[in-house]
């Protein structure tokens, strides 16, 4: 049996009390899923890294580590999860923002990196959101996306498909190139039971 349709609403977009609850328990669940992309983007000190849905903000306090005296950005559209993650976003390099993944406050190119993990499920329109990411990080730059698929028949029976709108790996991956992204590789992990995968990405030259 999946999850209620109103218990997914609230990964999408907590609200409430009961938005908090949830924002606590995604805290505890996601944070393997949000590591591997923080390995996978090779961070070296002193860069500036963004995480686009930052959600309960655990992973804010690990990419400050990675970079020492650089730049940790956090955005995330809901009230409730920016609360939760400004509590974690203690230091001078960490900075936590309420904003859309489609339309974010940043100029072109001053990232260096970027994640984004359990996102695209919510996303209206992804190639806008991608497009944006590819904006704010630097030509050179590495962008981590993380999600789980079709491919994960567990996730597709657990998540009400009025709210989370799962893709094939092959549909993700027309969505990251037509945003302007190069593919440099994939990694695929189980843990849990579950599926994940992660694509590293590129800003195309093209």
């Amino acid at each position: 049996m999946g999850k209620p349709a109103f218990i997914a609403r609230q990964a999408s977009y907590p609200k409430g009390f009961l938005g908090w609850i949830v924002a606590q328990i995604m805290s505890r669940e996601t944070g393997w899923e949000n590591q591997q992309a923080i390995d996978l983007l090779e961070l070296q000190p002193g860069q500036s890294v963004l995480d686009v849905g930052c959600g309960h903000g655990a992973s804010l306090p690990s990419l400050a580590q990675r970079i020492g005296h650089g730049r940790v950005a956090g955005i995330d559209p809901s009230p409730v999860m920016i609360g939760v993650a400004q509590k974690k976003a203690r230091g001078e390099v960490i900075e936590v923002t309420r904003s859309e993944a489609s339309d974010m406050p940043f100029n072109d190119g001053v990232f260096d990196a970027a994640i984004s993990v359990h996102t695209i499920y919510f996303w209206d329109n992804p190639v806008q959101e991608l497009r944006e990411i590819r904006r704010v990080v630097a030509p050179d730059g590495r962008f981590v996306l993380g999600f789980r698929s079709t491919a994960d028949e567990r996730f597709i029976a657990d998540s009400p498909q009025s709210v989370y709108h799962i893709r094939s790996l092959d549909e993700v991956e027309k969505l990251v190139r037509d945003a302007g992204w190069e593919i440099e590789d994939k990694v695929h992990d189980r843990a849990r039971g579950a599926l994940f995968h992660w694509f590293i990405c590129r800003p195309s030259l093209n």
